[in-house]
């Protein structure tokens, strides 16, 4: 029940990245905050762009709630509500981005119940932070919940300032959780389908902008086709583009982002009603990781990650068509996603339009192939290296390997998490290679900062179950350690700092500052083999003797059932 492949790529980029030709300020040059890197426009028409950055991804949405009806397979009703008892009671599916809020109660579910920071320094550690509501009250995104079906609370970005962090702007932080949920029928609860996090420095500005958010009109969706009979599920909504200077905006209100403050480690803990289990991936470094359950609930749970911010270098450019590599070239001829920067009708011929492709939050084998293809178009450069600090969650059904994936669904808690800087990776958790018994990993990012002249550096995080590791490898629940090699392109090993701990039922694994353009990342796991312990007590026969004789002479004969041989006779 989801719309057909071809319109969802389409419709994911085009959030993402695209704003109309004419409708984009430029970049101003010369902008010294690469968190604040803005896309520019192509030279004019005839140009192919490439973008990779999934800041903006991550933030696009306001709390909502939208309810679908579905005919001859296609959308044939769509209304938003801000509460269930105001939405349709019958539909064919129901979707929701609940922004979450802090816990103000003891039993609250679904909700941020913790900050914290972390001093990496001093080793200083505050839970100290303010809400700042009034800094976005302007956003008036609400959506109320109901716990007896699964739907959180869903409220306005929280804005904290936390005293501990002061960053070039103050000391106002961005805290953005989305928890997406859908259901097919009112008869059942709502489903969580995906969790994204992330903690951005911010100031606020007033003044006019370009607000952003979902696109809640019917008239966006009716029509459209469907793959079986469904509605996209979240985030597959249309979003309005925010201001290209903002991560959220209202017609009056920008929350502009600034650069992460040095040696400062940022924790959030979340309350979580449905459990948590799988996989995450994002953007952090040296993680500390903790999932406790709530005392009589074996289903909620609280979920605390501490990790310092990591640099992600973003791949940015134009160039024209008659100059793209023939793979690009061949690829867009027949692939028309992206956002439309020039030109009115993107079926067009390549030479009357203008589009840029990339990669938003969604990465592959493709991706890493499709940024190695665009590298050296672009000088193997980084446009900008913004600073994150993001993790979601990730459905490994389609992308893990079968041993990988039978042992990740046999442990009902938290499988692994996977971080890394690298501008795109590989979909899914590592694969595991039988042939060598390594966990492989593919990252691939510019070789060379902005300027071109300084390089870029790595960094890649696994915390893997205890348990899922064992698995994998037939393990005892003896200790484990652990080899990480990095490989490029050609085969050589690169230099790299590496660490292997174990702790709190998680292995760490951690490879840093090694290069890029697209290693690839292997881990093989050892463990010694048991000992039988000395003084072990073994079943064994008794020993019987027997004296026998022959005339004067006599001998001992001695077995389990000793008999004397012929011609001698038992002595008695």
């Amino acid at each position: 029940m989801y719309l057909k492949k071809k319109y969802l790529t389409l419709l994911v980029t085009i959030i993402a990245l695209a704003t109309s030709f004419t409708a984009s300020p430029v970049a101003q040059a010369g902008a010294t905050i690469d968190e604040q890197f803005q896309v520019t426009q192509p030279p004019g028409i005839g140009y192919t762009g490439y973008l990779v950055n999934n800041t903006r991804s991550l933030v696009r949405m306001d709390s909502f709630l939208a309810t679908f009806r579905i005919a001859d397979g296609k959308i044939a009703g769509m209304k938003s509500c801000d509460s269930l008892a105001n939405c349709p009671k019958t539909f064919d599916a129901q979707v929701a981005d609940l922004n979450l809020r802090f816990c103000n109660k003891n039993n609250q579910v679904d909700c941020i119940s913790g900050l914290s920071t972390t001093n990496t320094k001093t080793g200083q550690v505050s839970s100290e932070y303010k809400t700042r509501l009034s800094e976005t009250q302007d956003f008036t995104a609400r959506v109320i919940g109901d716990q007896t079906q699964g739907l959180p609370e869903g409220g306005n970005p929280q804005v904290v300032s936390i005293p501990s962090a002061p960053h070039v702007g103050g000391d106002l932080y961005l805290i953005k959780t989305d928890y997406f949920a859908s259901r097919r029928s009112s008869s059942e609860p709502f489903k969580l389908t995906l969790l994204t996090n992330g903690i951005y420095p911010v100031t606020i500005e007033r003044g006019k902008f370009q607000p952003g958010g979902p696109i809640l009109d019917p008239k966006t969706y009716v029509g459209q086709n469907t793959g079986s009979g469904g509605a996209p599920p979240p985030p597959y909504l249309s979003a309005f583009l925010t201001d290209p200077r903002c991560l959220m905006a209202t017609e009056t209100v920008c929350i502009l982002p600034q650069a992460f403050p040095e040696n400062i480690a940022f924790g959030l803990k979340l309350k979580l009603s449905q459990g948590f289990n799988g996989w995450l991936y994002g953007r952090l470094a040296n993680p500390s990781v903790s999932i406790t359950s709530t005392a009589g609930n074996s289903k909620t749970v609280e979920v605390s990650i501490s990790a310092e911010p990591v640099k992600v270098p973003v791949p940015f450019g134009w160039v024209k068509n008659s100059e793209l590599p023939t793979d690009l070239l061949s690829k867009y001829q027949s692939d028309r996603s992206g956002g439309l920067y020039g030109g009115q009708d993107r079926a067009a011929p390549l030479d009357q339009i203008s589009i840029l492709k990339g990669h938003s939050n969604n990465y592959s084998d493709e991706g890493i192939s499709e940024l190695v293809s665009w590298m050296p178009k672009l000088g193997d450069k980084a446009a900008a290296i913004p600073s994150q600090w993001s993790f979601q969650t990730l459905n490994l059904k389609s992308d893990t390997a079968a041993a990988l994936s039978r042992c990740t669904e046999s442990v009902k808690s938290l499988a692994g998490l996977i971080f890394t800087n690298a501008s795109v990776f590989s979909a899914g958790a590592p694969t595991f290679d039988s042939a060598t018994g390594s966990l492989d990993y593919k990252v691939a990012a510019p070789h060379f900062k902005p300027d071109g002249i300084e390089t870029t550096t790595g960094s890649y995080d696994l915390v893997l179950n205890s348990e899922v590791a064992r698995c994998i490898y037939g393990f005892t629940k003896a200790p484990v350690s652990a080899t990480i090699s990095i490989e490029n392109s050609g085969g050589d090993n690169k230099l790299a700092t590496t660490s292997v701990t174990e702790k709190d039922g998680f292995l760490r694994l951690a490879a840093y500052g090694f290069g890029f353009s697209s290693p690839k990342i292997k881990i093989k796991l050892t463990q010694d083999k048991a000992v039988e312990s000395a003084g072990v007590s073994k079943t064994t026969t008794a020993i019987k003797k027997i004296t026998c004789k022959s005339g004067s002479k006599t001998r001992t004969v001695s077995g389990e059932s000793p008999k004397c041989p012929t011609g001698w006779t038992l002595k008695k």
